[in-house]
């Protein structure tokens, strides 16, 4: 039998099932809680720290990542109180002094007043990549494997594998589609993308005629097994809709 837990954030109480993460208890109350890792199709990781809620257990109250942290029990939650804020404020001042050409990180200092950036500490590249691990989880997700993170500390970087184009990349671009920075480069002219120094071909939908995948991306989700490929998301949304209306 499932256990259902009451537990308070903000002051608000919403009852969940034993295991659920605060940042998804969090959303069921319409409290939003910043993220740069999180991804609702991938893993959390918990690495950008960015989601830091307070947490009361028990009488002792502690800092804890939202995405990764489980309801065990009664407890309460702050997602908003000075020590958070702190907390959040170191998070986007380290991600900026990396990475300050990144919008959603200029963004989030104007939210939440971050300081002018230290010129001692910032680097002068115009690296977007924040190590958040997003690329990396999705193309694990999926099968290709084909990135990974190498080296440590402030070198650590997201790279395929020898620094090499990857051999078993079809090219479906999720890495790039949840990037939130726009680290991941892809550039599309006609019916041909180029990703991670790869170019792969793309194919039409059949009935809109838009490119929409790449051959090896079809190939792998089987798609040609009668030479013909599927529709693209926006007609296999379309079709599906009118079987719903005209079954």
């Amino acid at each position: 039998m499932t256990e259902m837990i009451e537990i308070t954030i903000d002051g608000k109480k919403v009852t969940v099932e034993k295991g659920t993460k605060i940042l998804a208890a969090a959303k069921e109350l319409g409290i939003e809680i910043p993220t740069l890792c999180h991804h609702e199709a991938l893993p959390p990781d918990g690495n950008c720290r960015l989601c830091q809620v307070e947490v009361e257990e028990r009488g002792k109250r502690k800092l804890a990542v939202a995405c990764m942290y489980p309801v065990r029990g009664p407890m309460e939650i702050f997602t908003d109180t000075d020590r958070v804020m702190d907390a959040r404020r170191s998070v986007i001042r380290l991600h900026l002094n990396r990475c300050p050409q990144a919008t959603i990180l200029q963004d989030l200092a104007r939210e939440y007043d971050v300081e002018p950036l230290d010129e001692r500490f910032v680097v002068e590249h115009d690296d977007l990549c924040i190590r958040c691990g997003r690329c990396v989880r999705a193309c694990t997700a999926l099968g290709n494997n084909c990135l990974s993170f190498a080296g440590r500390g402030w070198d650590r970087t997201i790279v395929p594998p020898f620094n090499e184009p990857p051999v078993g990349c079809v090219g479906c671009a999720a890495c790039a589609e949840v990037c939130p920075t726009g680290a991941i480069k892809v550039r599309e002219e006609g019916n041909i993308r180029e990703i991670w120094g790869r170019e792969f071909r793309l194919v039409r939908c059949p009935d809109c005629g838009e490119y929409f995948a790449t051959e090896e991306q079809l190939e792998k989700a089987d798609t040609f097994g009668a030479g013909i490929p599927e529709l693209c998301p926006r007609c296999r949304k379309r079709d599906e809709a009118e079987r719903i209306i005209n079954p």
